[in-house]
């Protein structure tokens, strides 16, 4: 984000599964958001940023190599 050093640095990752009321379609969102905080030349800088990802639910969670799918 920022070259200067920090005092206070964050990141915040929440997901999240959702239907939608018309179509019933399940949607799976990821978001993240980072936030620094630092002193520059007697001012306060704060810099942030966020990400939203949006997946179908719908699709199989099983992942390879989880238990169970072993010699698949």
């Amino acid at each position: 984000m920022n070259t200067t050093t920090a005092f206070h640095s964050s990141t915040r990752t929440a997901m999240s599964v959702n239907t939608d009321p018309v179509t019933g379609q399940r949607v799976q969102t990821m978001t993240t958001s980072q936030l620094q905080l630092a002193w520059v030349a007697g001012e306060l800088r704060i810099a942030c940023k966020a990400s939203r990802v949006q997946m179908d639910a719908a699709r199989d969670t099983a992942r390879p190599g989880a238990r169970g799918m072993r010699g698949m």
